[in-house]
């Protein structure tokens, strides 16, 4: 993983009155995240191939910025999730792409009920749970069967597996199979070529498990792709010529992060930071470590923590904490690769931004993000979708 390279645009990143704010806080930018939208809008043929997922950003004001744009149909990581972004906005036709049993089943049913205007999905990974939804269902529910391309987390293998799963859920009453999910959120490869030939392959998989499915499966929808997959998918399916309808599911793609900029450079724009502040610098050999209010109990990634600094010159981020997070210092510019004299004078106290490496789990510790616009704090975004 790059950990040193710098930001193309830092100057984009300024924020007038930072210092102000109460720190550790999510921004979010509002000029690249109207770029990230049409760029994906584009490449789904404005909007007809995209479902977006909304597990992300986590923020139904954030999702309105898509549906006032025409996106139509989004994926959701679990019920509580889709009924807030359900509830808010006027999005339509909603897939619940986490297995429900028990429960969650119930809340699944109650959801329909309290929302009837809107299409709510669930995907099927195996009979056990179709059995359960088909016995506490009183009327027809839609249910994708959810396909496993390799990541070895849910889901039935292409081939027999599907076709067996397909036999058995079709013959419970109640349930309509209109689909398959197949998200592939594996495919982490830097070559482009190597992804692309994945997406061919994929492509002529799917073609030939929707022909061997039983004629009671009226597939009228498949879900693939990552935000690193999801332009390759298409292109495949496009060139392929195939007639089933096929929308790609992206998140990340959205606010973007350093760790999928890292595959695919420059393919989004960063819309999100976190602004954090330096309350302490350790001498550490000659050197200084500097400490942030910026932890991963506090507001930071709790897997792989944020890479670039900003506006500091010659930090990398070394260690997150519990509370706090350390700046190590690097001795260069991370852009020229020029060394640099450490200067000490204007830290403490220093609001500065991290962008994160992992922009999913950071977003999950804010209740609301600040909007930037044209480099002034202009209102919050509830970030209202975290609870489930």
């Amino acid at each position: 993983m790059n950990t040193e390279f710098a930001i193309a645009n830092p100057a984009a990143y300024r924020v007038e009155g930072l210092e102000q704010i109460e720190t550790p806080r999510l921004l979010v930018f509002e000029k690249p995240l109207l770029a990230n939208r049409e760029r994906l809008r584009r490449m789904s043929d404005g909007f007809a191939g995209l479902r977006l997922m909304v597990k992300t950003f986590k923020s139904s004001a954030i999702l309105k910025y898509y549906v006032d744009a025409g996106l139509r149909a989004i994926k959701a990581s679990g019920i509580a999730e889709a009924r807030c972004m359900a509830a808010n906005t006027a999005i339509e036709d909603i897939l619940v792409s986490f297995p429900c049993f028990g429960p969650s089943i119930d809340g699944f049913l109650r959801l329909r009920q309290d929302l009837p205007g809107k299409r709510f999905s669930l995907i099927v990974n195996n009979l056990q749970a179709a059995r359960e939804l088909s016995g506490k269902a009183d009327t027809r529910v839609d249910v994708y069967l959810d396909v496993d391309p390799g990541m070895r987390r849910t889901g039935v293998a292409f081939g027999a597996p599907l076709r067996e799963l397909a036999c058995q859920v079709a013959a419970l009453p109640r349930l309509e199979i209109v689909g398959l999910h197949v998200y592939d959120g594996h495919i982490h490869h830097p070559n482009a070529q190597a992804v692309a030939d994945y997406s061919t392959a994929l492509m002529r998989t799917i073609d030939a498990s929707l022909r061997d499915l039983p004629s009671a499966c009226q597939i009228r929808e498949v879900v693939t792709s990552s935000s690193l997959s999801a332009e390759s998918n298409l292109a495949a399916y496009r060139k392929g010529g195939y007639t089933w309808r096929h929308t790609v599911s992206p998140g990340t793609s959205v606010l973007w992060d350093s760790n999928y900029n890292d595959l695919m450079p420059g393919r989004y724009e960063y819309a999100a930071a976190v602004a954090t502040r330096i309350i302490d610098v350790i001498p550490n050999g000659g050197r200084h470590i500097l400490t942030t209010d910026c932890g991963v109990k506090f507001g930071a990634s709790t897997d792989c923590g944020p890479v670039h600094v900003l506006p500091l010159a010659g930090y990398r981020f070394s260690a997150g904490y519990e509370r706090h997070g350390s700046f190590a210092w690097l001795g260069m510019d991370r852009k020229t690769g020029e060394p640099l004299t450490q200067d000490m004078r204007a830290a403490l106290g220093q609001p500065v931004l991290l962008v994160p490496q992992h922009v999913c789990p950071t977003v999950n510790h804010y209740s609301f993000a600040y909007l930037i616009r044209d480099g002034k704090i202009h209102g919050k975004l509830p970030i209202d979708a975290r609870d489930g």
